[in-house]
């Protein structure tokens, strides 16, 4: 009987040495399992900051440029509405400026005829001639140095600038009554204008006696 026993002894024995050695093995391969994944996971890590840092610079750099062109959209409409103002400012200032610098003159004109105004600047044409002899002169020779950046300007209040002598600017008021038009200087000097045609309301080839020579517009 005693060795029977020893022998059922010795069998349980193995039995319990073969299933330590299984929870081992298993115990083994879940630390190596473990740490399989956890060197995945670190080699994975580093893409993730990298990826959050490029949208995050790229949702900056968008909402930057968004920003830039608004900025520069309101900027633009600001300098746009100023620069306006600004123009619209000018333009006042020189209507007030035309009408104060031109005297209450009062226009000679024909009785029951309707009288007009136009808006319209003019230069010489290059055309001159001399009111005794009628022969052909040079702008220079009969208007001076200052003649190529003169004007004839008539403005739609009644006024007008004249710059065609010598640079010089005369101003004075003017009516149109019919086919011709009157004008006088602010010295009360009268505009000797003949208009030869017109264009809508306004004339389109004239001349104007200048101290003797006949200078042509249009």
């Amino acid at each position: 009987m005693a060795g029977k026993h020893a022998a059922s002894n010795s069998s349980f024995d193995n039995r319990k040495k073969i299933i330590i050695i299984v929870i081992i093995a298993l115990v083994v391969a879940g630390l190596i399992t473990g740490g399989i994944i956890f060197f995945i996971n670190n080699q994975k890590k580093p893409d993730a900051p990298t990826t959050a840092t490029t949208v995050a610079s790229t949702q900056q750099t968008t909402a930057a440029a968004t920003g830039n062109a608004q900025t520069g959209t309101s900027a633009a409409q600001s300098s746009g509405a100023e620069s306006k103002s600004q123009g619209e400012a000018q333009s006042s200032s020189q209507t007030s400026k035309s009408q104060e610098s031109v005297p209450d003159i009062v226009v000679p004109t024909h009785e029951g005829v309707e009288v007009t105004y136009f808006n319209a600047s003019y230069i010489p044409n290059g055309e001159a001639k001399d009111v005794t002899t009628g022969e052909s002169v040079s702008l220079r020779d009969a208007l001076g140095t200052g003649y190529a950046e003169g004007a004839l300007t008539f403005n739609d209040d009644g006024t007008f600038t004249d710059t065609v002598m010598t640079g010089v600017e005369s101003s004075g008021r003017y009516v149109v009554q019919g086919d011709s038009i009157t004008a006088t200087y602010a010295d009360d000097r009268n505009m000797e204008i003949t208009v030869t045609s017109w264009s809508n309301g306004a004339p389109e080839q004239f001349s104007v006696n200048y101290g003797g020579c006949i200078v042509y517009f249009g």
